[in-house]
């Protein structure tokens, strides 16, 4: 899952392969260079296409980090 989420970071944050290949399950927003509040929006779009879920409007700002993405995608029953 996490390879799929570097993937949805790269193209939505526009980062290149070395920054993208650092992500890693304890990354936060603050980790990433170009993570900002209208990046973010963009990520969550990616998110949501890739793994075809939605996230409500109050679980999208507790989306800063990998583990909470991934620990959201899980809840949904994404399996990774």
């Amino acid at each position: 899952m996490i390879d799929q989420i570097r993937r949805c970071m790269q193209t939505a944050l526009k980062l290149d392969e070395a920054t993208a290949g650092r992500i890693a399950a304890e990354t936060t927003a603050a980790d990433v260079p170009g993570w900002t509040s209208v990046a973010h929006l963009s990520l969550i779009l990616e998110l949501e296409k890739t793994f075809r879920v939605q996230f409500a409007n109050d679980e999208i700002a507790a989306l800063a980090s990998i583990s909470a993405i991934t620990a959201s995608l899980r809840n949904k029953g994404v399996a990774g």
